[in-house]
């Protein structure tokens, strides 16, 4: 399965791997670069909330409550709450959001009472956590090829993947889970290789770590388990069988145990859990399945982006495409076939359980572009092995393939490049999703002097995080009028700028019946202007 590590020394890689490792400088880098630029978006505000101690469940009944806010009142819940402990950021996760586990959100505690709770401070956690993926992709990548120079160039393509440093960037625990998932499989490999009860023990503890991350890391064991069984019907590995279902069920069993608390947690609380992800089984097209499913893959290497529904998109990530099914193909055709048994048990029973209930009862889980990062490792190691193969070997059907295939890897690292580039330097990003628009809107309602925003709950009930989303870009002169079901329209000053944000259909119609006018600003952002 294994063979044996090859050092690249010699003159025709030399300028290669110096060209590797600066890309592997430049994606440290970008990960640490303008990290306060974008919108803190709706989950990171969320994030900020729970670590901070806060439950949304005992804020929220007497938040729209007909009454006036300043921006400074309102970025309180983004700071840690005075009196409170890492005790309550524990149990502000299993009231209000059980389906997420506390370990991330402990870090963020921890961090936040020493660092801060800034934009930049919230987000150089997750940035600097990220960066333990790369020993660990390193390890894992000559763990499966036995190459130094293949190890270098799949961290390379972690370090500057754009959606790698796109969630590196977001305060949230996706760049933490990314760790787990390439350091449980890196593990497990050398579990299987040495059979040592040490290494299985550290895979079981990292499991247990990656579960508490984030309930999608179950994908990554499953996947693993999948892969166990392969293995275990392998004819070159009879002898040995055994033994290794027997190790690898004690493994899982023993993370089984760690975890069990918080699946206690999970099922006493499971209405919660469901409440706060139905959103997930709204049904969208097949067609527009198919879309998110190719931006997200090539996302890996190329992001950039002119429209959910302009064909450009996606003939501009065609290429990058055919590279990662050609890859796919290459790794079928050329590895051990435990090699390829991982890489492809690694992709495909992921997506598969995210892809068949959404086929098959409707819903969207897979086309969450984070929700597939369990699958995102993988693909990179296939592109990785098929570059790598065509480097070293020369054997193609043009004259000088080493150079082709090196044109074409410079080629693949630059669309990365500039894909970072441009996310670097701009104020939102796809990934911000509901929060996209709240720097258009934030950027029309500081033109004025002292203005009052007025909003309820809004109808898609994520009034409570956009607005302190947009608090985070609001001058400290402007306040929010904060509307219940009973609005007390009294509370509009007669003599101010007055904006209407995200109200719900109920509020618009109150406003009209009192013979206020709303017009619209920004039809995306659901900014209007109220006059009467």
């Amino acid at each position: 399965m294994f063979s044996r590590y090859k050092l690249f020394t010699g003159t025709r890689h030399r300028y290669l791997v110096i060209f590797l490792g600066i890309v592997i400088v430049l994606g440290i880098v970008f990960r640490f670069l303008e990290l306060d630029r974008k919108v803190f978006w709706y989950d990171e505000v969320f994030t900020n909330l729970k670590s901070s101690g806060f439950t949304l469940s005992k804020i929220e009944p007497n938040f729209f409550d007909n009454k006036i806010i300043t921006v400074p009142e309102l970025l309180k819940y983004q700071r840690i709450k005075s009196d409170s402990t890492f005790k309550d950021t524990i149990s502000s996760l299993m009231i209000d959001e059980p389906q997420h586990p506390p370990f991330y959100f402990l870090l963020a505690r921890g961090w936040m009472s020493i660092f801060g709770s800034s934009i930049t401070t919230s987000r150089f956690l997750p940035a600097l956590l990220s960066l333990f993926s790369f020993p660990l992709m390193y390890g894992l990548a000559l763990e499966l090829f036995g190459s130094h120079f293949t190890a270098l160039l799949a961290t390379a393509f972690l370090s500057l993947s754009p959606i790698d440093i796109i969630y590196a960037q977001t305060a949230r625990q996706y760049s933490l889970l990314t760790v787990f998932i390439i350091g449980s499989s890196y593990l497990l490999l050398k579990s299987i290789r040495l059979n040592s009860w040490l290494f299985w023990g550290l895979y079981s503890l990292t499991c247990a770590l990656g579960l508490y991350t984030h309930p999608l890391f179950g994908l990554t064991m499953i996947a693993h388990s999948a892969y166990i069984v392969l293995l275990s019907t392998s004819s070159q590995s009879k002898k040995n069988t055994p033994r290794l279902v027997i190790k690898f069920l004690l493994a899982l069993t023993i993370t089984l145990i760690l975890f069990s608390p918080w699946i206690n947690i999970l099922v006493s609380n499971l209405q919660s859990a469901i409440n706060t992800t139905n959103w997930t089984k709204i049904p969208i097209t097949s067609w527009d399945l198919i879309k998110y499913w190719i931006l997200s893959f090539t996302s890996l290497f190329i992001d950039i982006d002119f429209g959910f529904n302009n064909p450009w998109t996606y003939l501009l990530r065609l290429p990058f495409g055919i590279l990662i099914i050609v890859g796919l193909y290459q790794v079928c055709e050329r590895t051990p076939r435990m090699n390829r048994q991982f890489i492809l048990t690694s992709i495909l029973v992921p997506f598969l359980i995210l892809v068949l209930p959404d086929l098959l009862m409707g819903g969207r889980r897979s086309s969450i572009t984070r929700y597939l990062i369990v699958c995102f490792p993988a693909i990179q190691l296939a592109v990785t092995y098929l570059f790598a193969i065509h480097i070293n070997s020369g054997r193609f059907s043009f004259a000088d393939g080493v150079h082709l295939w090196r044109g074409m890897l410079a080629l693949c690292l630059t669309a990365s490049l500039i894909s970072c580039s441009l996310s670097a330097y701009s104020q939102t990003w796809w990934s911000k999703r509901i929060s996209y628009w709240n720097p258009e809107v934030a950027r029309l309602v500081n033109t004025v002097n002292s203005p009052y925003i007025v909003t309820d709950k809004g109808d898609n009930y994520t009034n409570f995080g956009e607005i302190i989303s947009l608090s985070h870009l609001l001058d400290n002169d402007v306040k929010f009028i904060l509307m219940s079901q009973q609005p007390k329209l009294s509370l509009i000053p007669r003599n101010s700028t007055i904006f209407v944000f995200q109200p719900s259909i109920f509020l618009q119609e109150t406003l009209q019946q009192k013979g206020y006018q709303l017009n619209s600003l920004h039809k995306s952002g659901n900014l209007w202007k109220l006059s009467r």
